[in-house]
């Protein structure tokens, strides 16, 4: 009882004295200031104090006041606490003001005692310009002593913003030097100006300059020599292939990047770092946790971040990780935290165990950060896109070619399709249509159905007029069919060409004047409807794409919020190396996202677990956040400068080539069915020899109508009557 009435008597005390010390202080600050400054009514103490000042350090006197009240309101805010710093302030003070007066001095202003001392000494001891130069390096040294100036952040602030006006200004040189050569393009060829509408306009010029002329006496000769419907066909199908042939020059080389001022800057309010009195108070809990287990430990390094912050414990030795690490809850508990708590045991490359304690407020990243950054800009890959900030704060960039391919699962809310937006976005801040296409599948309709009629749009089962985001989870079946069918043919064009992967192919093409092959990221909004309504043709042809695709070009980026194995198989696990995993509900789902527990202790909103190329455990990033109204201003400032244009093999989908099966192959399918009366892909694999030709040729049944599976059931439902007047006529033309 007795303690706790002098523990009272004695917080008064010295809330009363608090207040005696700061009345005190700012009274005599005011009073000083006011002396120094007012030349007259200083009254006899104030002229004492200010005459002694003024002739100790003559015309520096008036910085006093500003120094001295700075360092009185450093010290009274540490009240109470250890190392007040009394006497550093002191020093530094002194020691700025003494060095000013020799430079005043020097300068043959009135530099009082001290400064006429330090100036003479200075010169008998450096000389006249070296006085000079010492005087401002003590200068500087006592600032750092009152300021505690952080001169690598000061410098590193520098370095960044100069290597930013770098890149802008060689970013800027790079596109004068370009319209330099579009315009003298344009001088030697005569034209006035250079399209950028859509491929179906272009394309009719071109004919008109380019096809028309070789191919008038060409047909012209034929049809002299054989007027015969069969000659005719031939013509017509060579007048195709020259068309296709010039589709292939792609017509954006004066496509201007997204501007960096569509997308919205961070705001303060939304940027917070915990101060050191709130680390310093984390830390002393945490300390004190570990000692009332009677675990002998201790912090060796503190990493705040926008999300979390990491404090890193190394046990003494002989101390079990598991002991520690089974305190999580219970640190959580003393911690106050206001999410779960993630252990990393051990931190790979150190001796310490980690422990990401959530912040009490989160920091919003946002996507212009990341692309205005150093490390944004200085990536040479061309699918780099941004992922957000690491634990520490450091900014997190990616890849896709380096992957190859994606996979990204986490429960709804947790950030899924905002991370989708910012990949896409950076990928097109950094590439123009004639680079990267997407092909995008959208079940939901939701999420990227707002990319509708972009110029980087891509679809190989239709024309560039025709295509639209897939929301149709059979029509995203039969595209994934018609892509690998793309994959073989760009295999053909690099075996013709001694290259082994699109970089050096686009280098042969240009050195050769052929037209250069442009990357295609596929992006699956939502894999498990596709698996629940065509998972054969699915699983198989993301099988297929994720195997081979990567040395041509093709990437694959799949996303969904059922992390269950029967929709991320092991066929497409095995295949996929990269994943990220965001806020799951269990260890189950995060095991069979990234193979190991610690998504469930995420927070959301963005907060996810990289598993990177080459990396044994995953890294916890904050992802970047791009609104609704910025993706409509990226979108319509893309609309405006033209519609979708890529080559289209309309022709190969005409006679189901395409699909990976010729004509033949499809006539030998039908008679094999009406022997069998059955069909089943067990039936076509055991006579064709392959599973994917005879998911292809299924797939072809279908769409052309010769086989139909009902709603609910698992059995193909046969028109043989079709199967066999299609056969006649084959056999009638044959004849």
């Amino acid at each position: 009882m007795n303690y706790r009435l002098y523990s009272k008597k004695s917080t008064k005390s010295s809330g009363f004295m608090d207040i005696i010390y700061w009345t005190i202080s700012v009274i005599f600050s005011i009073w000083l200031f006011w002396i120094i400054i007012n030349p007259s009514q200083k009254g006899l103490i104030g002229n004492f104090v200010f005459s002694n000042l003024y002739s100790f350090f003559g015309n520096s006197v008036y910085f006093f006041p500003f120094l001295f009240f700075y360092g009185l309101m450093r010290i009274l805010f540490k009240l109470g606490k250890p190392n007040k710093g009394i006497i550093s302030m002191l020093f530094g003070t002194i020691l700025i003001l003494s060095f000013i007066s020799a430079i005043m001095e020097r300068s043959h202003f009135s530099g009082g005692w001290a400064g006429y001392f330090i100036d003479s000494l200075m010169i008998k001891l450096f000389g006249n310009i070296g006085s000079v130069i010492f005087s401002l390096g003590f200068i500087l040294i006592g600032i750092n002593i009152i300021f505690e100036v952080k001169w690598g952040k000061v410098f590193e602030k520098l370095k960044n913003t100069i290597q930013r006006d770098w890149e802008e200004w060689k970013k800027a040189r790079a596109e004068l030097n370009n319209k330099i050569k579009i315009i003298e393009e344009k001088k030697k060829s005569g034209e006035k100006v250079l399209s950028v509408k859509p491929a179906n306009e272009v394309i009719v010029k071109k004919e008109e300059k380019e096809i028309k002329p070789p191919e008038q006496p060409q047909v012209s000769d034929l049809v002299k020599t054989e007027e015969t419907k069969k000659d005719k066909k031939q013509i017509e199908k060579n007048e195709s292939k020259a068309q296709i042939k010039n589709k292939d020059f792609l017509d954006f080389k004066n496509f201007k990047l997204p501007d960096i001022n569509l997308l919205e800057k961070n705001t303060k309010s939304n940027v917070y770092l915990p101060d050191n009195s709130e680390i310093q108070s984390a830390k002393i809990k945490l300390e004190e946790t570990l000692k009332n287990f009677e675990i002998s430990a201790y912090i060796s390094g503190i990493y705040p971040g926008p999300v979390i912050t990491r404090y890193e414990i190394t046990p003494s030795p002989g101390v079990k990780i598991s002991s520690i690490v089974s305190l999580s809850n219970d640190i959580a508990l003393a911690m106050r935290s206001i999410g779960s708590i993630r252990v990393i045991a051990p931190i790979p490359g150190k001796s310490a165990i980690g422990f990401e304690i959530p912040n009490s407020k989160r920091s919003m990243v946002t996507l212009r950060e990341i692309i205005e950054s150093p490390e944004f800009n200085s990536s040479k890959g061309n699918l780099t896109f941004a992922l957000g900030r690491y634990s520490e704060g450091s900014v997190a960039v990616a890849n896709l070619e380096d992957m190859p391919h994606l996979l990204v699962a986490g429960a709804t809310g947790s950030g899924k399709s905002v991370f989708l937006q910012s990949m896409i976005l950076s990928i097109m801040y950094k590439n123009t249509p004639d680079d990267v296409k997407f092909l995008f599948i959208d079940p939901k309709r939701l999420e990227l159905t707002s990319y509708e009629q972009i110029p980087y749009l891509y679809d190989p089962r239709t024309t560039p007029d025709k295509v639209r985001v897939i929301t149709d989870p059979k029509e995203a079946a039969k595209s994934l069919v018609a892509l690998t069918r793309v994959m073989e043919k760009r295999y053909k064009k690099f075996e013709k060409a001694r290259v082994k992967n699109i970089q050096s192919y686009n280098k042969w093409a240009l050195s050769n004047n052929q037209p250069t092959e442009f990357y295609i990221v596929v992006v699956i909004d939502e894999l498990a409807d596709l698996m629940l309504q065509a998972k054969n043709v699915v699983e198989e042809s993301i099988q297929r794409l994720t195997q081979m695709a990567r040395a041509v070009g093709i990437h694959v980026v799949l996303a969904t919020q059922r992390p269950s194995v029967d929709v991320i198989t092991g066929v497409i696990k095995a295949n996929l190396p990269c994943r990220v995993a965001l806020q799951v509900s269990s260890k189950i789902d995060s095991r069979v996202i990234i193979d190991s527990p610690g998504a469930e202790s995420l927070i959301g909103k963005g907060d996810m677990l990289f598993l990177g190329p080459n990396k044994s455990k995953p890294d916890r990033i904050q992802g970047c956040y791009v609104k609704e109204e910025e993706i409509e201003k990226v979108v319509s400032f893309l609309k405006e400068q033209g519609g979708p244009s890529y080559p289209s093999y309309i022709e190969e989908e005409v006679s189901f080539e395409g699909k990976g099966a010729s004509n033949e192959e499809l006539n030998v399918a039908l008679r094999l069915i009406l022997e069998r009366r059955r069909v089943s892909q067990d039936l076509l694999k055991a006579h064709f020899g392959s599973s994917a030709r005879a998911t292809n040729l299924l797939s072809l049944l279908e769409v052309k109508g010769f086989i139909y599976k009902p709603e609910g059931t698992n059995k193909w439902q046969i028109y043989f009557d079709k199967i066999e007047a299609f056969l006649n006529a084959a056999e009638g033309s044959k004849q």
